[in-house]
């Protein structure tokens, strides 16, 4: 199942002034998600509003929960799923 994550933090909890922060957290973000078996199909951040964003494959919340949890403590996230627009307007409708 694909996922899209967006997941904000405010300026008082970004790490991003902090290197040792950084790393704990969104530095290990990718890294902790794949060692959860979570495929990261692409991963985006607009920095000045506190915002990432990614598509990730999973069949398993409860796998996803472990690998966000470097990030958990530093904002909230927004996970919903999506389908593949592209492939999804190929299916014939049946009206």
């Amino acid at each position: 199942m694909l996922l899209h994550i967006k997941h904000h933090h405010d300026p008082t909890t970004c790490p991003g002034g902090d290197e040792e922060r950084r790393q704990a957290t969104f530095g290990s973000l990718l890294p902790a998600l794949e060692t959860a078996g979570i495929t990261v199909v692409g991963a985006w951040t607009d920095p000045p509003a506190h915002d990432f964003f990614l598509i990730v494959e999973t069949d398993s919340y409860e796998d996803l929960l472990e690998g966000m949890r470097p990030i958990i403590p530093a904002g909230s996230a927004i996970i919903q799923p999506v389908v593949d627009m592209r492939a999804r307007m190929q299916v014939p409708t049946t009206n």
